[in-house]
């Protein structure tokens, strides 16, 4: 929270507050039904990918309760710190709308799966980050493709269980996901910087999501909004605009997470109910003793 807020006012000092709140003023009401769209379509795709993995980890999950899990997760990930809390979550929960063949190693095999998914995710965004850097900035392009590596061959540890065809599907599901958060990310371009040229576009969209992609701040804030403003500036136009573009953003990317608000809420208030009659249950004893002989 720290870091984000350090990097906000910096970025609020150097380019003006003014950027933020045009780019919420800025925003039509068709991009949010555009980022509900999108979003939801990047949401369905990692679903389905964690499915194929947990499948091979002991894991079956029906694909509306993955669904409905990941996107628990991406509100979770949206408003708290790292950006990993909800997948956390994800890996722990210990619902009936999942199943394990065995409970033993449940915990392991759970994290094991939704960490596979995570980290082919983080590899595609990187990759694509480094595509665009490398012939701009040759060193952080660099940088961008180790980490894509190096994420890549972590995630080949839980991947082995799988076959050569459900590894070409998990990565293509992860590219597909990375195709529609770019593309509410080129929205946001269309809609608060529309003179952008559509390789810029493109090329801010893929380094504003390896810079949120990085586990630093709260959502995604601040890095991306930094990330953004350099790509821009490296395209020769004006790094205040990519401020606002990412801010715009990061407002229609929140939005794309509603459902999964109310989701948590479904779930959770249900397990809260029980956790009171529990509570509950040892004073109600306490109340009434049971009559005994000595």
């Amino acid at each position: 929270m720290l870091i984000t807020g350090a990097i906000l006012s910096i970025i609020a000092v150097h380019w003006g507050p003014q950027n933020f709140t045009s780019a919420l003023r800025g925003l039509p009401w068709w991009s949010f039904t555009a980022a509900g769209a999108l979003g939801s379509a990047g949401v369905v795709a990692q679903a389905l990918r964690w499915r194929i993995i947990a499948r091979h980890h002991a894991i079956e999950v029906d694909p509306g309760a993955a669904v409905a899990r990941c996107w628990q997760a991406a509100f979770l990930n949206s408003v708290l710190p790292g950006g990993l809390s909800g997948d956390a979550l994800r890996a722990a929960d210990d619902s009936t709308d999942a199943t394990v063949s065995t409970r033993r190693r449940a915990l392991a095999s759970g994290f094991a799966s939704m960490a596979a998914e995570r980290l082919v995710g983080t590899s595609v965004v990187f990759s694509a980050g480094g595509v665009v850097l490398l012939p701009r900035a040759p060193l952080i392009g660099a940088g961008c493709v180790v980490a894509a590596i190096v994420a890549a061959v972590f995630a080949r540890r839980w991947l082995r269980c799988l076959a050569a065809a459900e590894v070409l599907q998990v990565v293509v599901l992860s590219v597909f996901g990375w195709i529609c958060f770019a593309g509410l990310f080129m929205v946001s371009v269309a809609v608060l910087a529309p003179d952008t040229p559509l390789a810029a576009m493109a090329g801010s969209a893929a380094v504003a999501l390896a810079g949120m992609s990085l586990p630093v701040g709260v959502g995604g804030w601040g890095v991306r909004e930094a990330a953004a403003a350099w790509s821009f500036s490296l395209s020769g136009l004006s790094p205040a605009e990519g401020v606002r573009v990412s801010v715009g953003y990061g407002v229609l990317a929140l939005a794309s997470t509603a459902p999964g608000a109310v989701i948590l809420a479904l779930r959770f208030i249900p397990r809260l109910r029980r956790a009171r009659r529990f509570a509950a249950e040892p004073e109600r004893q306490n109340r009434h003793p049971r009559q005994g002989h000595h």
